[in-house]
């Protein structure tokens, strides 16, 4: 089934919810939204029991997101109804089992080309795969797909704290599915004795690791991590309000769509007192989840293609994803492009908007800001804008080839 989640709160400026103690420094705040870029496909996997709903459900939660969903038909659907505030159009239906195994263009590729169009102005696709779903042949899909419509914003592999090294790893080679994983999230970790937790994390990290050097690894609990870490929200609304030629006011920002409050405030909250509550029940802290820390760096001109593109593929230590826009010298003037990085996939669109200078926005859950905002400083090297066609242009252009 496909579902749109629009959850807003419009009450106060912390975000409901499980992300009440998210930094200051959330990418969310960055003045980066304005710029428009196909829609992060998000892969979230995991063998049968690991906990995929979970962390579903915990992603619809994001307070300022508009998230489509895409769920197979294989296997029994659990997903919270109070957190699907509207639909898009009429459900999709992923039918033939499991999603990685459609071959026509009338399944998968047709859900996620729907749920990407421009009208729906979603920030993120989740697609939920089958415990039976192959995560390389599902990525390789969704990039062959995209075309400038959607890229492909991460493959997210839940792995059961308890049961993994008795189901999906037992030994031998680290199995191929770690190759894929841009994250990997260790679930369950509250099932594991305390005194045990650190040596077991340690052990699948380095199975993935020795696999996938660049998967980024963290535990979780009840499936918690935030949101803010895999996709942005979208612009906060604007309260203010004008006045109309009959006298009458109307918000100033008329695009922006109230949500349905207070029901969907009061969805919220029944779900932050049961997380609540579970958590108590296992002695966990009610926060105890995942946070996402990010660095903006913005130049008021143009900057060097190259250096930004090694930047991108080789994030700062701790950095999971990168998103921003750059304005670059052709040796004709200059020309933007917005680009983004999750993992080792780099990708690069032509800016639709008007934009001017350059900026980059770093993303992680365990960053070293200060190496961060370092390195991020250097890979924006500006360059005059009316001099030659920078280095790196062409491979620039190249990847906005490669995926539109």
């Amino acid at each position: 089934m496909t579902h749109t989640n629009q959850g807003h709160d419009s009450h106060s400026g912390t975000p409901a919810g499980t992300l009440a103690e998210t930094p200051s420094t959330s990418p969310a705040s960055a003045n980066l939204t304005h710029v428009r870029s196909p829609v992060p496909v998000i892969l979230l996997t995991g063998y049968l029991g690991a906990g995929k709903t979970s962390v579903l459900n915990n992603l619809l939660r994001h307070p300022s997101a508009r998230v489509g969903v895409i769920v197979n038909d294989f296997g029994e659907l659990n997903i919270d109804a109070g957190l699907i505030s509207n639909q898009v159009n009429e459900p999709v239906a992923i039918s033939g089992g499991c999603i990685c195994c459609l071959t026509d263009a009338g399944g998968l590729e047709d859900a996620l080309a729907a749920m990407a169009a421009p009208k729906h102005q979603l920030d993120a696709i989740v697609v939920e795969a089958s415990g039976f779903a192959e995560p390389l042949t599902l990525a390789r899909l969704v990039s062959r797909w995209g075309r400038g419509r959607f890229r492909l914003g991460g493959v997210i592999d839940v792995i059961d704290a308890c049961e993994h090294f008795s189901t999906v790893d037992q030994g031998g080679i680290p199995p191929l599915r770690y190759a894929v994983a841009t994250l990997v999230l260790v679930n369950k970790l509250d099932l594991i004795p305390p005194n045990q937790r650190d040596a077991h994390i340690s052990k699948i990290r380095d199975r993935v690791h020795s696999r996938n050097p660049r998967a980024h690894v963290v535990s979780t609990v009840l499936g918690r991590i935030d949101p803010h870490l895999l996709f942005d929200g979208s612009p906060e609304p604007n309260t203010q309000t004008a006045t109309t030629s009959a006298g009458e006011t109307s918000p100033a920002n008329p695009e922006w769509q109230q949500t349905e409050l207070p029901l969907h405030d009061l969805f919220m909250a029944s779900y932050r007192e049961r997380d609540e509550a579970r958590l108590a029940s296992i002695d966990a802290p009610a926060h105890d989840h995942t946070h996402a820390h990010s660095v903006t760096v913005e130049v008021p001109g143009a900057v060097n293609a190259e250096v930004v593109l090694d930047f991108l593929e080789d994030l700062p230590p701790g950095a999971y994803r990168a998103k921003g826009f750059v304005t670059v010298p052709t040796g004709r003037g200059t020309q933007a492009f917005v680009v983004q990085a999750v993992g080792p996939n780099v990708f690069a669109s032509r800016a639709k908007d008007t934009v001017a200078g350059s900026a980059l926005v770093v993303i992680g859950a365990d960053l070293d800001e200060h190496t961060a905002e370092v390195a991020t400083r250097t890979a924006l090297t500006e360059l005059p804008a009316d001099g030659p066609a920078s280095p790196g242009l062409e491979r620039l252009r190249t990847l906005v080839r490669l995926h539109s």
